[in-house]
């Protein structure tokens, strides 16, 4: 391979890393910089032609992990700074990429299945990110000191979720980002290795052994979901295409509102007793909900235009 190709490549690889952020598609991602054909062919290959397959997809993994790297340590500092902009750009990449699903129902009659399907995978989406917000308010539920704490079904919380994700990536349009993150386990899972967080494994040595064990659970959860649950999905949408896509666009309506009812919301503030919005003007500005509608604007128009090249290219 030409050292030219080899970096062409790289940075193709460093584009699918943005699927990183929660509503990207990295799949999207790889069609519009023309390289998902490559990477599966080449996956697909690695039995057959390891070596080769291997040098093939060396550049393509280099440049998805360095950016995933980037894009997650940028996603984390300005989450902390201005969540409730952040979410908006989040949703307004959700909302952008819509077309991707929606070219999928395009023709259906509107059924009382139809929109039973539709409810479905709306209530379930939306009912995750309630059910967050309800158990840590009434039941001290917070995810996030059970993530530090390393209590046993934490684990398999994490190996669940990495499953989830990586069955949803399947279906175009979904993130495995996203996913995450209306479980409730995306800045959990950052927090493990932030340099500003007291509890990550830089500043708490004591959690190296935990950290260990819930990256190896969120990847063996992630291979697993690709491997086992991305069979039977392929097999549902070959079988059961438009009842699949029908619940597939509930669910992202529904991951929408989840991104903004959620328990990384809700908090105790410094000195207080009770629980707490960021939607207060004490924690949210009058500006940044300015900034939050122009953000949402901008990445829904964005990736309206991102999602039409990618179903452009697909053809």
């Amino acid at each position: 391979m030409k050292v030219k190709d080899w970096f062409a490549d790289c940075a193709r690889g460093a584009a699918m890393g943005l699927g990183m952020v929660p509503g990207v598609s990295a799949g999207t991602m790889g069609i519009i910089v023309n390289i998902y054909d490559k990477l599966v062919t080449n996956i697909s290959n690695l039995k057959k032609q390891f070596i080769k397959s291997f040098l093939i997809l060396l550049p393509i993994g280099l440049g998805l992990v360095i950016s995933s790297v980037l894009v997650l340590a940028l996603v984390h500092k300005t989450f902390n700074y201005a969540p409730i902009p952040i979410l908006s750009a989040f949703a307004g990449i959700i909302i952008g990429s819509m077309p991707v699903i929606t070219k999928e129902l395009k023709g259906q009659k509107i059924s009382a299945n139809t929109i039973l399907l539709m409810a479905l995978g709306f209530i379930v989406a939306f009912g995750i990110g309630v059910l967050s917000v309800v158990s840590k308010i009434y039941w001290n539920f917070d995810l996030g000191t059970y993530f530090v704490s390393g209590v046993w079904w934490v684990y398999i919380l994490t190996f669940l979720a990495g499953f989830v994700a990586a069955a949803a990536m399947i279906i175009p349009g979904i993130s495995g980002a996203m996913i995450l993150f209306i479980f409730g386990l995306y800045n959990p899972i950052l927090d493990m290795f932030s340099m500003s967080n007291p509890n990550s494994v830089f500043n708490n040595p004591s959690r190296i052994p935990s950290v260990i064990g819930l990256t190896l659970c969120l990847i063996v959860g992630i291979v697993a979901g690709g491997l086992i649950a991305g069979k039977s999905m392929k097999d549902l949408l070959d079988k059961h295409k438009i009842g699949t896509f029908n619940v597939v666009a509930g669910f992202v309506v529904g991951s929408i509102g989840s991104m903004f009812c959620n328990q990384e919301l809700v908090f105790i503030p410094e000195g207080g007793t009770d629980y707490v919005w960021y939607y207060s003007l004490d924690y949210t500005k009058a500006w940044m909900y300015i900034l939050s509608i122009v953000l949402l604007i901008i990445f829904t128009l964005l990736f309206y235009f991102v999602s039409k090249k990618a179903l452009k290219s697909s053809k």
